[in-house]
């Protein structure tokens, strides 16, 4: 823990100094969910850890939960100020090293008996190995999987000597339940490593079977009691928003991959990072001239390591490793399973103790791996300067280690040796830090907690409104990508791997804004949008540090829709209008037919692409580069454009604004954004200009809203809207006026997970109203309201926690019932 702290203070790397750590996904992902984990534990959260009412308009929280904050070391979150959030982060990857490099320690010695000193030194370069500083540690809750990989051997070791099958099913389902991801993988290389020890035991057939059996049930056991997590993230994931537009290769060459294995090397293009320091790798290097290893175990270790690593580069076996399907990021998170079997490999060489001739053996390897990369990408100035050094003082000190030095010389050169690796590994840290420095990549953006968004902070909940209605960080402000939970508020701002298909898809139907192919969402923009989401306070940003607040006219949480108005509304079908209106339950759209005025396409017309208007790429920044269109609007109404997978700019004729269109399918969907107004005549004119070939502006594109329309619209929903509304973490309820019809629609998506009863009738699965959660009142009258969610698959997870449960009380009943006849 000292070394890699002491890696980024040689760097000034956060948090002591000022580069930041929180880049990409650490800042907009976990530093956000680690605040909004600070405010459930103070009880300051809309929401629980079933639901989350403060993203993407209301969302399950459990998956999320379980996938970014169930590290032990997450709960150190509400310890610490809540400003201090990216702190805590930094806290869970460093205790989850310091805790890996002691288990570590530990499980060497069930390998093969030796001195705890050189056991904790391989661990050290194991805890702070390529993968946990390159991806580890900007992946906070991963980190556990470095804690998993010796924490399942040592439950595996017990299966081997027949011990502690409970206490090992236990460890099984906690690191299941720290972190599921990391921990399929840390359970699949403990079961290879298994394989070997087994094969490799001075034992007959039986016992191995029995070996076999102990370890087969105490993983199921941990898993049934693990089943929750399993089961609500599965579902979760099967639900989301696809990755397939993302395409990840898993191609390395064989030179490139054995570079990796420098400590400090950083690779340029994606590859394995499974470097564990100097220490760890000469001593691989030593094994197969380590003649005092039997020549079947040293083949099974190189055999183990050579198949493991051939496993990464494979599609097939990578996707096991990754769980069935390759990731939309970082192609090799299972990295830290190699670096794990290489301290390993390296304590079955070193607990023999290597002759001076072996040592020499693998200096000379070590020599050759450098000759053969020094001269690739990942091979960084730091990282050859530390191998070089770094090798020839370990040599060095393992040569006169192995002389049998009296106990006085003995200690001075372990003392030596645990510098040499605490130097080196700090060098390791520091050097990674330079070559991953985020002010490589452009402008360093502020940290997460800026004055904007601590005034943001504020400002909401100075205007606190909820649940009557809600309030939105706003567009303009985005600290993060997951604002909400950072700076407060109910809004639409989240990224999750989570955010459903039917969140996505429900919310792009409207109009809202999206990206990463739906999950990550965008606050809403537009009035009607934020009508129909009950959005009553957003905030609007003021210079670079300041915002002030706006109050709107927003309906209440639930509103009530007249029986049959969804389709009475809801014309010309299938455009965004459409649904807009028949989601409001009143028309307040018109949607005037284009034509193209001028522009590049007059002179010579672009081929029409399907419906709409193929757009010619501008050549240059002049004004013929500009393509206009008109339509015809009421005088005095407000025109919008709805073009989401347009990638464009847009503006008005006279008096507008000027709007991007960032529309990149099927990854990012441009939101409904509003141009100008229309003149006295009615008449309205817009140009679009677009960099890029094969854009085309929808015939329906243009919406103008009719302010007076929309005004007596939200006017007669907060009418006729329900009396109260109580929200409780994952449920809401409602009083509805007397004798109420037709459809009750809450202000949030209809995702998987909710039930609905009306006068404490019989609980039934809501409806999708233009995709809002709609819950049908039937004709007889209503007066009453309820809704609660729970996360799919989690009833069946805990009905398998009891099954365990059971299986667990079952074999200690048997154990005692067989003491007490003994």
């Amino acid at each position: 823990m000292a070394a890699y702290s002491a890696g980024l203070a040689t760097r000034g790397v956060y948090p002591f100094g000022p580069v930041p750590r929180a880049d990409n996904d650490l800042r907009h992902q976990y530093v956000p969910f680690h605040t909004h984990l600070w405010d459930l534990q103070h009880g300051n959260a809309q929401g629980d850890l079933l639901f989350n009412w403060q993203s993407g308009y209301g969302v399950g929280f459990l998956g999320d939960f379980f996938t970014y904050l169930s590290n032990p070391f997450s709960l150190l979150a509400g310890l610490l100020p809540r400003q201090h959030a990216e702190l805590s982060v930094y806290l869970v990857s460093l205790c989850s090293m310091g805790l890996a490099a002691a288990l570590m320690t530990v499980y060497l010695g069930r390998l093969r008996p030796g001195s705890p000193w050189l056991r904790a030194l391989l661990s050290v370069g194991y805890a702070v190995c390529g993968w946990g500083v390159a991806e580890g540690t900007v992946v906070p809750m991963w980190t556990w999987g470095l804690v998993a990989i010796p924490l399942l051997g040592i439950a595996a070791d017990w299966c081997l000597t027949g011990r502690r099958w409970v206490l090992g099913s236990l460890l099984v389902a906690l690191c299941w339940f720290a972190n599921f991801y990391t921990a399929a993988m840390a359970t699949t290389a403990t079961a290879l490593v298994f394989l070997v020890r087994l094969l490799l035991a001075d034992t007959d057939w039986r016992t191995r079977g029995r070996a076999l059996w102990r370890a087969a049930t105490m993983t199921g056991t941990g898993l049934l009691l693990a089943a929750p997590a399993i089961l609500v993230c599965a579902l979760a994931n099967r639900r989301a928003q696809p990755t397939e537009l993302y395409v990840v290769s898993v191609n390395t060459d064989p030179l490139t991959f054995l570079s990796m294995l420098i400590p400090g090397t950083h690779p340029v293009r994606p590859a394995p990072n499974v470097y564990a320091g100097v220490l760890v790798l000469l001593l691989v290097l030593t094994l197969p001239f380590q003649s005092k290893v039997r020549g079947r175990e040293r083949l099974a270790w190189f055999s183990l390591l050579l198949l493991t690593g051939v496993s990464f580069v494979l599609t097939p076996t990578a996707k096991l490793w990754q769980g069935g399907a390759l990731p939309h990021g970082a192609p090799f998170r299972e990295s830290f399973v190699l670096s794990g079997m290489l301290a390993m490999a390296a304590w079955i060489c070193l607990a023999h103790m290597p002759r001076p001739r072996a040592l020499l053996g693998g200096a000379s390897l070590l020599a050759l791996l450098v000759a053969a990369t020094y001269d690739l990408p990942p091979v960084n100035g730091q990282a050859l300067t530390g191998v070089l050094i770094g090798g020839a003082v370990t040599t060095a000190l393992l040569l006169f280690y192995a002389r049998g030095l009296r106990r006085p010389a003995r200690i001075g050169v372990m003392l030596l040796l645990a510098v040499s690796v605490f130097a080196g590994t700090v060098y390791s840290v520091y050097g990674n830090s330079v070559a991953d420095d985020p002010r490589r990549r452009g402008p360093v953006r502020a940290q997460t907690m800026t004055e904007l968004g601590k005034g943001a902070r504020q400002a909401l909940d100075a205007h606190r409104n909820w649940p009557a209605t809600r309030a939105d960080a706003g567009p303009g402000v985005f600290v993060t990508n997951n604002d909400t939970m950072l700076v407060g508020g109910q809004g639409g701002a989240y990224y999750s791997s989570y955010v459903s298909v039917e969140t996505a898809r429900g919310l792009r139907g409207l109009g809202l804004g999206q990206a990463m192919g739906g999950r990550h969402l965008w606050p809403a923009e537009d009035p009607v949008l934020r009508a129909l989401l009950g959005i009553g306070t957003v905030l609007e940003p003021v210079g670079e540090d300041g915002v002030t607040v706006r109050t709107l006219p927003a309906p209440p949480l639930v509103t009530l829709r007249a029986p049959g108005s969804e389709q009475t509304y809801g014309a010309p079908v299938g455009s965004v209008w459409a649904r807009r209106q028949a989601a409001l339950g009143a028309r307040v759209y018109t949607v005037p037919a284009l034509t193209r005025a001028d522009g590049p396409a007059a002179a010579a017309p672009a081929p029409e692409a399907g419906p709409g208007f193929a757009l010619t790429r501008a050549e240059n920044e002049g004004p013929e580069s500009w393509t206009a269109f008109t339509g015809r609007c009421a005088p005095g109404a407000r025109a919008f454009l709805h073009a989401p997978d347009l990638y464009a700019t847009a503006r008005a004729e006279a008096g507008g604004r000027l709007e991007s269109f960032s529309g990149r399918p099927p990854a990012v969907s441009a939101p409904v954004r509003e141009l100008g107004t229309a003149a006295a005549d009615g008449r309205f004119t817009f140009s679009v200009r677009t960099p890029k070939d094969g854009q085309v502006l929808p015939p329906d594109a243009l919406g103008c809203l009719d302010q007076a329309a929309f005004d007596a619209a939200v006017a007669g929903l907060k009418a006729g809207a329900a009396t109260g509304v109580t929200v409780g973490g994952h449920t809401i309820e409602a009083r509805l006026p007397k004798g109420s019809t037709g459809t009750a629609v809450v202000a949030t998506t209809a995702s998987p997970g909710w039930n609905c009863s009306v006068d404490g009738g019989p609980a039934r699965a809501p409806v999708s109203y233009q995709g809002l959660l709609g819950v049908p009142l039937g004709s007889g009258g209503a007066d009453r309201l309820a809704c609660s969610y729970v996360p799919e698959g989690l009833r069946a997870g805990l009905g398998g926690t009891g099954a365990g449960l059971l299986l667990i009380a079952g074999v200690l009943a048997g154990a005692l019932w067989r003491a007490r006849r003994v």
